[in-house]
């Protein structure tokens, strides 16, 4: 990394990792936007392995070849996250599936996703089962579908 001397800004590729994942698994999501957000994803990913460049080329010290490391590793956790976001047809907690999965599915979801990766691709999603020890999920309720607070 210290010796690439034509490059991206890192500035560049974590802005629009930002933007990509704003845009396709943030809060409200549909499968067309996410299927875009792991494809800019993936895209990102190679530009990021063509090269980086960086100002700072010394080794003590160097919190831009530091960054630089760690933008690769966000890019995989955020190829993970939104390749399970696709996956999993449903919306719980704050994420919020507007595409036919509205309502939250225990039966069918309730577990881990698992990101595994191999040479040159996108993460393979897998699950482990969720050990509940004491309390059962339930689904968040706000207003007027929850319980009503009585003043006394």
């Amino acid at each position: 990394m210290l010796k690439v001397e034509k490059g991206e800004r890192l500035a560049t590729l974590r802005d629009a990792m930002r933007d990509a994942m704003e845009a396709g698994v943030g809060i409200y999501r549909k499968a067309d936007t996410m299927r875009a957000t792991c494809d800019t994803l993936a895209e990102l990913k190679q530009r990021y392995r063509r090269g980086v460049r960086l100002d700072d080329r010394s080794r003590a010290f160097n919190t831009e070849w530091l960054t630089a490391i760690e933008l690769g590793f966000m890019l995989d956790v955020a190829q993970a996250m939104a390749h399970s976001a696709l996956e999993r047809r449903e919306s719980r907690g704050a994420h919020v599936r507007l595409d036919g999965f509205e309502k939250r599915d225990d039966a069918g979801y309730l577990k881990h996703s698992l990101a595994t990766y191999s040479a040159g691709g996108g993460p393979a999603i897998g699950y482990r089962p969720v050990n509940i020890t004491r309390s059962r999920p339930e689904a968040r309720v706000y207003g007027g579908a929850g319980k009503q607070a009585v003043l006394t």
